[in-house]
């Protein structure tokens, strides 16, 4: 059966107006709840599965896709026409096994170079964690591996900002205090103040 974007998207995300230009999606709601409260809104859906609003950044008009982690990113993708989207900027968190990223941390990819195991979910058994050290893995992360590969499919330039909030081996997320908390929150803001920056087609993603 062929799937009609506009219906599935209409499902998801209250509206049947297919995102174009420029599209963000992330999967954390203080991204969300950041950039909602960061840029002005032009218009905001409430009656779908999912959340979505369209923001104006740089005299453009932007559209955000707030969906649930994991695997359901798939299913968004399903939704959009690649063909109307020039570049898909996702912000996200992941767990780093490397010892050279830290909670707070912000990773470009795939500007940076990090090996990357897809999980499917936040606690991990330590057996699992050892399996991904000894592959050399950095990133533990639920999402891009799938945008990344639907965007080489389909030609569409991605860009992944991810912030690190938990190393699994050490500090996993549900024992991060105040401190932690506190890093993670000043990289979401940083992240979102320069989506300015990170929205310009053409040019390549960095952050100051």
């Amino acid at each position: 059966m062929e799937i009609d974007k506009k219906m599935v998207f209409q499902t998801f995300f209250g509206t049947k107006e297919l995102p174009t230009g420029i599209l963000i999606i992330t999967s954390i709601g203080k991204i969300y709840r950041k950039i909602n409260s960061k840029y002005p809104i032009i218009e905001k859906t409430t009656k779908g599965w999912w959340q979505r609003v369209k923001i104006k950044i740089n005299s453009k008009n932007v559209s955000v896709l707030k969906i649930p982690p994991g695997p359901h990113i798939k299913d968004c993708l399903q939704s959009i026409d690649h063909k109307k989207v020039k570049k898909i900027i996702f912000l996200g968190f992941s767990g780093s096994l490397n010892k050279k990223l830290k909670i707070g941390d912000i990773v470009i990819l795939p500007k940076e170079k990090y090996k990357i195991a897809e999980v499917s979910q936040m606690i991990l058994k330590s057996a699992y964690l050892r399996k991904m050290k000894r592959q050399k893995i950095d990133l533990l992360d639920m999402e891009t591996s799938f945008l990344h590969q639907w965007g080489k499919d389909n030609r569409v330039p991605i860009i992944t900002i991810i912030i690190i909030t938990d190393l699994p081996e050490f500090l996993p997320f549900f024992l991060c205090g105040k401190k932690e908390l506190h890093k993670i929150n000043n990289s979401i803001n940083r992240v979102v103040k320069q989506l300015n920056q990170l929205t310009k087609l053409n040019q390549e993603a960095k952050l100051i």
